[in-house]
């Protein structure tokens, strides 16, 4: 924190500098009033960097919170679609079902002749 204040500080410090080498007339069309006055020299600087680092500071806030609020409502969508994914997924497996019983047969048959032997493996491990 202190290096950033320091560094704001020197920034500051270097638009005074630049604002009184450059003097009145830089070319630059830019001025600033304050309660109808015309403020110019380092005031006008300072005021234009306070004034723009707040108008940051309120877009960074609200970047913040937009982001905050479209995560908060993409999870609840993203909760919503995965239901809806795995419900459809289950009426197609139930919709599917007579379907895919030809398939079913052949590995049931192959889970069966598999088991069996994992059993006689064991069988023969444990009278060894």
């Amino acid at each position: 924190m202190k290096k950033l204040l320091t560094f704001i500080l020197i920034v500051m410090l270097a638009c005074l500098f630049l604002d009184k080498i450059s003097g009145s007339g830089s070319g630059s069309d830019m001025h600033m009033q304050f309660n109808g006055d015309d403020v110019d020299g380092p005031l006008e600087w300072l005021f234009g960097l306070v004034f723009a680092g707040g108008g940051l500071l309120i877009a960074a806030i609200a970047v913040v919170c937009a982001a905050v609020i479209t995560g908060v409502v993409l999870a609840g969508v993203g909760v919503v679609l995965i239901a809806v994914v795995a419900l459809c997924v289950v009426l197609a497996l139930a919709l599917s079902t007579p379907v895919l019983l030809p398939l079913l047969i052949p590995v049931a048959i192959v889970w069966l002749i598999v088991s069996r032997n994992r059993k006689q493996a064991q069988a023969r491990q444990h009278s060894l």
